[in-house]
């Protein structure tokens, strides 16, 4: 079996540093190596400065990296990468090329090169997790996942790889299903699914929570003032819902997109994943549209 392989985009930002030092504490405990990529952007990528920057990259991952390596047993390999051009333009190429099994990045970093309310589908961005880390953030081993889904809309492949991430690190995984407010028929319904998908999954140290809630970023926070999680968790199919968690626009005064990193998986929804997401609603949409043609033909 391969090893995995984590790709961190670097470009010698604080930032970046901090993303660094998650990334090599997190790959240690998967038993994963690291590609540092750096994208030049409108500079021309001579030899001569291409040299100089593996060495600058060489340099930056060895220093930020020993200050972790004691007590982590097997170190990460880091592999460092020069691109031209500028990062989304190089990503999917990069991720077929090094063989790549999870992003992990900056937030600022990967959502810059969105134009401003810009949704992309998670495949035309990278078609890998994406675990994108707040600048305040401090690896710790993993004790309390939370995973934000609908639990009348789950995908068995996104749920079995939670649940393997959760083993990983043995870790309390709280699955949180946010809903607004439901008359009584559809909030049974809720309970229903939820107590179906608590018998399904086979992962113990778990429990699932339904909660009121409009606005996902808050129930989170909410969420994080009666727990500490070390890691959220989005199944969804284009990037709204971490431009929303990132975003800053927070009614908190600590709130957990400063310090709390989010995992996003890739899953085709049957539902939208927010009633203000154009992306979704435009596929449902047109999902919807192709069902009543299949019928009427």
């Amino acid at each position: 079996m391969s090893t995995p392989r984590i790709l961190l985009p670097f470009n010698f930002t604080d930032a970046c540093v901090t993303a660094l030092r998650y990334a090599y504490q997190f790959a240690a405990h998967l038993n994963a190596d690291i590609t540092l990529l750096h994208c030049t952007g409108d500079l021309q990528l001579t030899p001569t400065f291409e040299s100089r920057l593996l060495l600058r990259l060489r340099s930056f991952s060895q220093r930020h990296a020993s200050a972790f390596s004691k007590g982590l047993g097997t170190e990460p390999f880091i592999d460092c990468v020069i691109k031209s051009g500028h990062l989304r333009e190089q990503l999917a190429q990069a991720v077929e090329e090094f063989q790549i099994d999870m992003l992990v990045s900056p937030a600022g970093y990967l959502l810059a090169g969105l134009a401003q309310e810009e949704v992309v589908a998670l495949p035309d961005l990278v078609a890998r997790p994406i675990l994108l880390i707040p600048p305040k953030a401090q690896f710790t081993p993993l004790r309390e996942i939370v995973f934000t889904l609908d639990v009348t809309d789950t995908d068995p492949l996104v749920l079995e790889r939670v649940q393997k991430l959760s083993r990983t690190f043995n870790a309390h995984l709280t699955l949180l299903h946010l809903h607004s407010q439901l008359d009584g028929v559809s909030f049974c319904q809720v309970q229903k699914a939820a107590t179906a998908l608590q018998s399904q999954l086979e992962y113990s140290n778990k429990a699932i929570i339904c909660q009121e809630e409009d606005d996902l970023v808050e129930g989170l926070n909410s969420l994080a003032g009666s727990m500490t999680p070390d890691l959220f968790v989005l199944a969804t199919q284009d990037t709204h819902l971490l431009q929303e968690y990132f975003s800053g626009e927070f009614k908190k005064t600590n709130p957990c997109h400063l310090h709390t990193p989010l995992l996003n998986l890739y899953q085709a929804r049957r539902t939208a994943c927010s009633a203000s997401c154009r992306h979704c609603n435009q596929t449902v949409s047109n999902a919807e549209a192709t069902e009543q043609n299949a019928v009427i033909s």
